[in-house]
């Protein structure tokens, strides 16, 4: 085997040795994290503590931990020197990002020492390092960024003063990375980012199970209470051993649909305030059907003469059968396609007078007085008698002035009967000698 062969191999070797030993801290780094959330999230230092060994070193952005640390904690072999076979130490830098109650911790270590061989930096053999060392892992390629392979992640200076040259192994910890998220936090911190498969196994004991999207299952549903502050939508029947009960805002209203356990089966609406309402829209102008089987009996209301309102109705309410009422039955319009029969008297209470106009024929009106009118050919007319020894003619006003002093002007000579009369003959009047005079007289006489 030639030198040069012998070489590369060599330093194949080492840069496996090197990916492994830091994939052997970054896992250390992440158990770390793990066990000591609640310092890490309220950086506090720790230095030869029995509970919390450290040492830690914390300030106002993040702490930094050693090696030693990580074996005080039994996450690394006592035997461990904290240098790769490069004789490289380490530097561990941890800082908290996020907002409070729920901060995350994220981490970089990187080597203190650049791999460089004589005056040049060896990427080829960083880049083998990497490949050991796993996703989290990466280099620096300038002095003020490290970036993991084929730049999936970055990593930079102003935020973790330990990428300081070029030619750096780095290792990315903590929440962002890829394998702390093999952790599950017994304090809730470190959410899930798969589906959690408990392979047919309960959970047992838990408080609230609060979620934001549905909680499907292929079994039954069972809880001594179930509350929704939205719709609960059902596409089968909802049994209940009593009553659905459905309450206002207030809880003063209610709505009772069941049984009470006694046999009788009820729909009930109580309310001690209000007005209960049963409302059922027209969907699409579709023609909705209720059915009955049996009588409905609607009791009138305390205080209230009407029992049944309808409001707002714009179709119409049909029966193929009577609809009988023991009081009135009131409408703005009354109309009966057959014969209307009553079995005591009809009262008319539209008023009119005799020789106005009206609307339509057959029309049936009172005067003020009582006296019966009928509308025949668009006027009111009473049932009265023309008094004739009071009939007179009555010409126009201008009766006798001139028509027009050229031809084609019109000019006309009106004449009604007077508010009373009724007109009942007419005729033309003029001299022979002058056109101008000619006009008509009506015969009016008044109506007894």
């Amino acid at each position: 085997m030639r030198f040069q062969d012998m070489k590369t191999e060599q330093e194949n070797v080492m840069a496996k040795a090197v990916g492994q030993q830091m994939k052997q801290i970054g896992e250390a780094v992440n158990g770390y994290i793990n066990i000591r959330y609640d310092k890490l999230s309220t950086l506090t230092s720790s230095s030869s503590q029995s509970s919390d060994p450290g040492p830690r070193t914390c300030n106002g952005s993040g702490c930094e931990i050693t090696y030693q640390t990580l074996i005080n904690e039994g996450l690394l072999p006592t035997a461990y020197t904290g240098i790769n076979v490069k004789k490289s130490p380490y530097k561990i830098l941890l800082k908290r990002d996020g907002t409070a109650p729920n901060y995350v911790i994220n981490g970089l270590i990187t080597t203190s020492t650049a791999w460089i061989e004589g005056g040049k930096t060896r990427y080829d053999l960083l880049g083998n390092a990497m490949q050991t060392a796993g996703i989290d892992s990466g280099m620096t390629k300038t002095t003020s960024i490290a970036s993991g392979y084929s730049g999936q992640w970055t990593e930079t200076s102003a935020n973790f003063n330990n990428i300081t040259s070029t030619g750096q192994l780095a290792f990315r910890v903590g929440f962002n990375s890829a394998l702390y998220s093999v952790y599950l936090r017994r304090d809730g911190t470190l959410p899930m980012t798969g589906d959690l498969n408990l392979d047919g196994h309960n959970i047992n004991n838990i408080a609230n199970i609060n979620a934001t999207g549905n909680i499907t299952t292929t079994s039954d549903l069972q809880a001594r209470n179930i509350k929704a502050t939205g719709k609960v939508d059902a596409d089968g029947d909802i049994s209940s051993g009593r009553y659905l009960i459905a309450k206002s805002k207030d809880e003063d209203a209610s709505i009772k649909i069941g049984g009470d356990g006694t046999g009788n089966h009820n729909f009930m609406f109580e309310s001690q305030k209000r007005t209960s309402v049963v409302f059922f829209p027209s969907v699409n102008s579709a023609l909705l059907t209720y059915k009955f089987r049996g009588n409905i009996n609607i009791l009138s209301p305390s205080g209230d003469s009407v029992g049944v309102k309808l409001n707002g109705t714009t179709g119409n309410i049909t029966a193929s059968g009577n609809i009988e009422a023991a009081q009135n039955v009131k409408g703005a319009t009354l109309e009966s396609t057959g014969r209307a029969t009553v079995g005591e008297f009809v009262q008319l209470n539209g008023q009119a007078e005799v020789g106005k106009v009206c609307q339509s024929n057959g029309l049936q009106g009172r005067t003020a007085k009582g006296k019966i009118l009928s509308c025949v050919n668009g006027v009111w007319t009473g049932s009265v008698q023309i008094n004739n020894s009071q009939c007179k003619w009555f010409s126009p006003a201008n009766a006798f002035s001139y028509f027009g002093e050229y031809s084609g002007q019109l000019h006309e000579k009106p004449i009604i009967c007077p508010a009373g009369y009724i007109m009942t003959g007419s005729k033309m009047w003029g001299w022979a000698e002058d056109v101008d005079d000619e006009h008509v007289d009506i015969y009016c006489c008044p109506l007894s």
